[in-house]
């Protein structure tokens, strides 16, 4: 399976090497990007006492594809691929990922304020894979992505 989401990542990374992509100007809403059809690149990242969360997503419309790793301290690290849409300011996603030799997938959902991505949590359904109630997430993770420039 980590053979797998290799070989997904790396075709994703390919395809992305492989499009035109337009700059966004910083500060555009989320509701600025439902109305185009164009390729925006934008990268995130977290870093402080030992973690680090990065993510890079393609948005089309409303439709986001990516990638993410999670390196928090002292706990396993996991990376994987990212697909969702933006709803209003709020990205949802589904996060498929390889955590200790094996592969998950889970929902997230990010909250962009002030030009950073606030993680969002709350109940989960009984297979800890979706939310419950995406009107009853709450947006208060100590720990904001802030917007970066994309590696090349």
């Amino acid at each position: 399976m980590k053979k797998q989401i290799i070989v997904s990542f790396s075709i994703v990374l390919l395809l992305t090497a492989c499009k035109k992509v337009d700059v966004v100007v910083f500060g555009k809403s989320a509701s600025d990007k439902e109305k185009s059809n164009e390729v925006i690149k934008e990268c995130y990242s977290y870093e402080k006492d030992g973690t680090s969360i990065s993510m890079q997503i393609e948005t089309t419309g409303e439709d986001v594809l990516g990638a993410m790793v999670y390196n928090l301290a002292e706990k396993d690290k996991n990376a994987g691929l990212l697909k969702g849409k933006w709803e209003k300011n709020i990205l949802l996603l589904d996060y498929t990922f390889l955590s200790e030799g094996t592969e998950s997938t889970r929902q997230v959902a990010f909250a962009l304020k002030d030009g950073q991505l606030i993680e969002g949590y709350g109940e989960m359904n009984e297979d800890g894979t979706e939310f419950k109630d995406i009107s009853a997430l709450k947006f208060s993770s100590s720990m904001p992505l802030s917007k970066i420039n994309c590696p090349k």
